[in-house]
């Protein structure tokens, strides 16, 4: 029975913050706040609206798969690149008579 009531309190305390608060400026210039509304006096009332729904998460710019290729392409060159040399430069080092073959 305690478990019970405990629970049916910790429910219905969010209710107890949903209180009004009224806003107000006296003669002297100062800002009020306050939950009593005569407080206030005849202070115009304005309605705010709650929070509307949150909006759409935008789209990473580049996911986890797009970085993991990128890495890979990379890692490659890296082991390629040495390997790696332009066909003039091929062609340079043949023999003049083979120049044919090795294009």
């Amino acid at each position: 029975m305690p478990k019970l009531l405990t629970t049916i309190m910790l429910c219905t305390l969010p209710l107890l913050a949903q209180a009004q608060v009224y806003k107000w400026v006296d003669d002297k210039g100062v800002v009020h706040y306050s939950d009593n509304k005569f407080e206030a006096g005849e202070a115009p009332v304005k309605e705010l609206k709650p929070n509307g729904p949150p909006s759409p998460v935008l789209p990473a710019g580049v996911t986890w798969q797009e970085r993991d290729a990128e890495f890979r392409r990379k890692q490659q060159y890296k082991l390629l690149a040495p390997t790696y040399r332009p066909r003039e430069l091929q062609a340079s080092n043949c023999r003049p008579d083979a120049r044919a073959v090795c294009r």
